[in-house]
């Protein structure tokens, strides 16, 4: 008995919050029972065997019985649980009656509550990863937690490629934006292509609605007066640097045609630009200046302005559809000129024409006329030769002086020097007031007659004179012809 007594001390201390204690636990008393029953009947006699073996035995299988259901029970429990999980159901909970206690078969339910927790929570994991939740949280049970890093680096590896996939996707998107944008831009350079103002304002007004940007401009060279200058702008409002011809080299406009290159911008100065919007005026974050340059020849350049930075993915477009531009404005240019040529080829044509025709209608009329003044002249001629041979002719100047007389006068006077006459002043044949007479009327452009007494030759003759002035058509005194009728007294 104190041997018994002493090993369930022994047991207590070496096996404490162990099962062993508690099958020893509940061994030692029928043990110790069965053992003071053997005493007894070694005192008492063996005639007491027949009562006592039957006690012995009856405490002995019932301290084995409950040996047996204190171990049998928790693992039965334990096996139903292990079968469940085994075919991944975690819907069985162990009783609560077997999760207490510090006995091993407690702590190993405890533990298997725990490991189907994590379980729970790893499916709840995945079943959040599984809809796209790449951000859910799991926590590892453990450095070693296989399955859970396992999990996690599955996260990482979805989450890695999501993120391709939306880049993907994003790359594919921006393609297509591009394609689209140079298939509107083709049809659009179809256009205008004989008017360079058309034309601009068409590509830079859609180029600001497609890009999304708040403003811009166009700047077209002019082979002319060798200048930038702008054909089109579209919401643009410049304050300080507002210039419609640009030379190469004057500010960013004109250093990126010089340099042939194009310039971006993000710390745009306050003096550069402004944008006005309805809410007033402010700086752009970008400016962008890209060259109209193909075939290393640069046709202009053109201004984007905006409050968002420009993607990479937009600058390269720009530069794609300026290259298209270009073209369009060199095709655009020979087109003008071709225009023009044929223009002014055209001109000539009908001017040549128009002065070949009025060159047969001069020479036509020409020859008429020519043929009229012939016959003027020969009229004229034969006017003057029977006026010359009927009467005496005298003609004076516009100061009274004889310039020509005929051989008539010479006869009538009997002389046979003209310059008895010729440079003689009128009064010198005539009285004071008769000259101012005659001149009076002949300066009015008026006839004057007149009947002179005259000794010839020792006789006495009338002189009928006639002073016919002769005048241009403003009625100016060019000369007169003074016409004589001798009668015989």
């Amino acid at each position: 008995m104190v041997a018994g007594a002493m090993g369930v001390l022994l047991s207590k201390w070496f096996f404490k919050k162990s099962i062993i204690f508690n099958i020893i636990a509940v061994l030692a008393f029928p043990i110790l029972a069965t053992s003071f029953l053997g005493l007894l009947v070694g005192i008492m006699g063996l005639q007491h065997v027949a009562w006592a073996s039957p006690v012995s035995i009856a405490l002995l299988l019932s301290g084995f019985a409950v040996v047996a259901r204190m171990v049998q029970l928790p693992l039965s429990e334990m096996s139903k649980k292990v079968t469940f999980l085994s075919k991944g159901d975690l819907s069985y909970t162990f009783d609560k009656k077997y999760l207490k206690g510090s006995t091993e078969t407690a702590v190993v339910m405890r533990q298997l509550t725990e490991l189907i927790a994590s379980f729970k929570n790893l499916a709840t994991f995945a079943h959040r990863v599984g809809k796209g939740d790449l951000d859910a949280d799991y926590t590892l049970l453990g450095e070693n937690d296989t399955l859970g890093n396992a999990m996690l680096e599955m996260r990482k590896s979805l989450k890695k490629a999501k993120i391709e996939q939306v880049a993907r996707a994003k790359e594919e998107e921006q393609r297509n934006w591009a394609t689209a944008g140079l298939a509107k831009f083709a049809e659009i350079l179809r256009k205008d292509n004989d008017n360079i103002e058309a034309l601009s304002y068409n590509v830079i007004s859609n180029m600001v609605k497609y890009l999304g940007v708040n403003q811009g401009g166009i700047f077209v060279w002019n082979e002319d007066n060798s200048r930038l200058e702008m054909k089109a702008c579209y919401a643009f409002n410049r304050k300080k640097f507002v210039k419609k011809q640009i030379h190469p080299g004057e500010g960013l406009v004109g250093t990126c045609y010089l340099e042939s290159e194009p310039i971006y911008m993000t710390d745009v100065p306050d003096s550069y630009i402004t944008i006005t919007s309805g809410l007033g005026e402010a700086n752009p974050k970008a400016v962008y200046i890209c060259p109209l340059k193909v075939n290393d020849k640069i046709f202009g350049v053109i201004e984007l302005a905006s409050f968002q930075i420009f993607e990479p993915y937009q600058l390269d477009f720009v530069k794609k559809v300026s290259e298209s531009i270009a073209a369009t404005i060199s095709t655009v240019n020979v087109n003008i000129r071709t225009s023009r040529l044929l223009e002014q080829s055209k001109l000539q044509a009908e001017e040549m024409a128009s002065q070949d025709k009025e060159l047969r209608q001069n020479m036509e009329e020409m020859i008429a006329v020519q043929s009229t003044a012939e016959e003027k002249e020969h009229e004229m001629q034969q006017f003057h030769k029977a006026i010359f041979g009927t009467f005496c002719v005298l003609e004076f100047s516009t100061n009274a002086c004889i310039v020509d007389i005929n051989d008539n006068v010479l006869k009538l006077f009997g002389s046979t020097d003209r310059s008895d006459f010729v440079g003689k002043h009128i009064t010198n044949f005539i009285t004071q007031d008769e000259y101012e007479a005659v001149w009076n009327s002949v300066q009015q452009g008026k006839m004057h007659e007149t009947v002179q007494q005259v000794e010839a030759n020792g006789k006495i003759n009338y002189l009928h004179q006639r002073y016919v002035p002769i005048c241009n058509k403003k009625g100016e005194l060019l000369r007169v012809i003074d016409l004589i009728i001798l009668e015989n007294g």
